[in-house]
């Protein structure tokens, strides 16, 4: 519900005292257990429970949602809310996590706990599901709610029952109540396997973190031990005596309990103590989600925009987490999550609000993503799947570079040497590793398939030519008398444009090479992150001006990850000189690509100071308009 900034609040005014009277009693009316059993007659325990839940000097504040809900606040006078209604006569008084902040005799409402990690899509005003509620294996642990009943959601920590905190005020929606989700629950897991959806189980009005928090104190949620509930949908197993749930029932729900199959995230004890298990379409969408917060952490505005399905296949897909078995990392992805497609997924985010997307001739693009949204300011960052394989690399180089028995190598020490250097030229940076990559497209791949090559995977350039060895020698294209050239079959003619060869056609080897090369899809890392297309370098152009006056032009920077203004402020102190940022001509002005204009002949300063960034020096050219002015 405030998953979003409030679209209006108008100022606070002190509620009357007749107004607070009529207003405490209608909540005492509506939360009788808020008073507790021993202050039921205790006259001045009331009037001291009756001060702390509405205090002397009380505010009332109307209120607008960002979805155009209407509402009323109660404030403390330091402003802190701790009542509300929704509409604009409503009489229901929904209490706030700031009134359960307070020590309050017992639970207005009745606690239904929910598993820890909270579910990042609750964080944004996501509906909860039953799956993520903890204790569906201990049904006397869980009120007996009924459908369009408030509740109050805790959790713990460490998933127990002895130091839970509250975390948010919702309404059960599912129909029949808990009882009615929990059967269904049960018909899910024992004949669909767990597959099937079962729609919401209640609606978010406010949760730990939301905008609603935001407007008042954050105080501390003090942790307490999960309340019996005074309804319980069944009896403890000693006391029942025709119990809600059978023994097999229990039992498929303890498995789902310790291992919860939605919205939670999935960590590394609940997934490896499974991975024998195939991980169900919502955890595959959890840990989908969560990797797309991991890869929005790290990339830049600049990066955007982006093709939904470059965002997916380059930087989500990297950035899974590491503790997914290795067996299971083949499953987590799109097709086998809830939402099957990745334009479903897409436009899904854009209504959440983190992305901004936009649909052109069928593609969705990413144009932007909102770095202060709920989710990505709550994301705990991990180690991923590509980090954990960089690091495998790096180990495996050093075990080569220390073998005795092979040739001594000093490159890794050379490389990183140098990188405390106080300025340019002082020390060279860790050097960006840069490697170009390819997948097969266009008509080629009927080709590649047949070849062996994954299709839907980034290959490095030298595969190319293996691939092709092996294709030729299978199919025994080789020319018998020259080797310099190749026949050409079905598949490889129409990957080399000529469609259906005539027996015995040849073409060169190299010619076939390089028709492959042109025919097939280019995309470069650039330090793990993967960008489509082919890399231009930054280029350098001293251009003269106004007779005398000489400016440098730097372009290029964004593609390697380098802020214009970051660096025109660098080379203002390096060249002693101005440095201006400028829209790059001829750009397209969506890409919001910019120039560094550096005054004076600087092409010496800017390549060292590229370098000392890190940037190999191959990919730092002069342009030959600036190099025939010399």
């Amino acid at each position: 519900m405030f998953k979003k900034p409030l679209a209006h609040q108008s100022n606070a005014t002190p509620l009357r005292s007749s107004a607070r009277r009529q207003l405490l009693n209608a909540i005492y009316e509506q939360y009788p257990s808020l008073r507790g059993e021993s202050q039921a007659q205790d006259g001045s325990a009331d009037k001291e429970l009756g001060r702390m839940i509405l205090p002397e000097g009380v505010r009332i504040a109307t209120f607008e949602t960002s979805v155009g809900t209407e509402g009323t606040f109660w404030l403390t006078p330091d402003g802190d809310p701790l009542w509300m209604t929704f509409g604009r006569s409503s009489k229901e008084y929904i209490p706030t996590l700031y009134l359960l902040s307070l020590s309050l005799p017992s639970p207005p409402l009745a606690t239904i706990q929910i598993h820890n990690p909270l579910p990042p899509p609750i964080l944004t005003g996501a509906p909860l599901f039953i799956p993520a509620v903890r204790n569906l294996s201990k049904p006397w642990l869980l009120s007996d709610v009924q459908e369009g009943q408030l509740v109050t959601f805790v959790s713990s920590p460490s998933n127990g029952i002895e130091d839970v905190r509250y975390v948010g005020v919702g309404r059960v929606v599912a129909k029949g109540g808990m009882k009615g989700a929990l059967e269904r629950r049960i018909d899910n897991l024992q004949n669909e396997g767990g597959e099937k959806e079962e729609g919401k189980f209640a609606d978010i009005l406010c949760i730990i973190e939301d905008h609603l928090w935001e407007l008042g104190s954050k105080p501390s949620l003090s942790p307490f031990s999960l309340p019996i509930p005074i309804n319980p949908l069944d009896q403890p197993p000693d006391q029942a005596s025709s119990p809600v749930l059978s023994e097999t029932a229990i039992q498929q729900l303890s498995i789902t309990d310790e291992n919860p199959q939605p919205e939670y995230i999935p960590g590394p004890s609940s997934i490896s103590s499974s991975s024998s298990e195939p991980l169900s379409s919502s955890e595959i969408s959890t840990l989908l989600s969560i990797s797309l917060l991991q890869a929005l952490k790290s990339l830049q505005g600049s990066s955007f925009p982006l093709p939904a399905s470059l965002l997916y296949s380059a930087h989500v897909l990297p950035n899974r987490p590491s503790y997914i078995p290795k067996e299971r990392r083949e499953e987590v992805v799109i097709a086998k999550s809830d939402w099957k497609k990745l334009t479903k997924w897409m436009k899904e985010l854009g209504k959440d609000g983190l992305l901004k997307i936009k649909e052109t001739k069928g593609e969705v693009i990413v144009q932007s993503f909102d770095s202060n949204h709920p989710s990505l300011q709550s994301h705990s960052e991990f180690t991923t799947i590509a980090q954990e394989e960089q690091k495998a690399a790096k180990k495996a180089a050093r075990e080569a570079a220390s073998n005795p028995d092979g040739e001594p190598s000093n490159k890794i020490n050379a490389q990183t040497s140098g990188t405390s250097g106080g300025g340019v030229g002082k020390g060279k940076g860790k050097e960006l590793e840069i490697e170009e990559l390819w997948k097969p497209s266009g008509g080629a791949i009927g080709f590649w398939e047949a070849a062996g090559v994954d299709k839907s995977t980034l290959h490095h350039p030298s595969e190319l030519k293996t691939a092709l060895d092996s294709y030729l020698t299978k199919h025994s294209l080789i020319h018998p008398s020259d080797h310099r050239y190749v026949l050409l079959d079905d598949e490889l003619g129409r990957a080399v444009g000529i469609k259906p060869p005539e027996p015995g056609d040849k073409m060169a080897r190299d010619e076939v090479m390089k028709k492959l090369k042109s025919g097939v899809s280019w995309s470069v890392s650039l330090g793990g992150v993967i960008k489509k297309g082919t890399l231009q370098p930054i280029t350098m152009t001293v251009k003269t001006r106004q007779g005398r006056k000489t400016v440098t032009h730097v372009y290029g920077l964004e593609t390697f990850n380098i802020d214009p203004d970051g660096f025109a402020e660098e080379m203002r102190k390096v060249c002693a000189g101005s440095a201006s940022i400028q829209p790059l001509p001829g750009a397209s002005p969506k890409l919001n690509l910019q120039e560094v204009q550096i005054q004076g002949s600087q092409v010496k300063l800017i390549t060292e100071a590229l370098v000392g960034r890190g940037i190999p020096k191959r990919w730092i050219k002069e342009s030959e308009d600036s190099k025939k002015k010399k």
